[in-house]
């Protein structure tokens, strides 16, 4: 089970939907999801090709969570073993743009 590590900007997004208690239980579900098995399928889990190092995983239709595996094997795949850097929480096309 890999470590859950926020960032700044994650904990900050956390913090301006926190209103939002709908969203904040997606929240707190996929998190619990990622921390479990980073593959299970409702993850939706894909690379965010502008930005090579971080993926995306969907909360609902409109927000994603961005974020960084924290060890890479020797091919350069992610090591999901290890630990998981949360990027940010945006909206799908604002995070596609800026995951970080």
């Amino acid at each position: 089970m890999p470590k859950l590590t926020p960032s700044k900007l994650f904990v900050n997004d956390v913090e301006a939907v926190r209103s939002n208690s709908i969203l904040v239980g997606k929240i707190s579900k996929t998190l619990a999801l990622l921390e479990e098995n980073p593959f299970h399928s409702s993850l939706h889990a894909e690379r965010i090709i502008n930005d090579p190092r971080a993926w995306s995983v969907r909360l609902d239709k409109r927000y994603r969570i961005s974020l960084e595996p924290e060890l890479y094997c020797k091919g350069g795949n992610p090591d999901w073993s290890g630990g998981i850097l949360l990027l940010r929480i945006l909206d799908h096309d604002d995070l596609y743009k800026h995951p970080r």
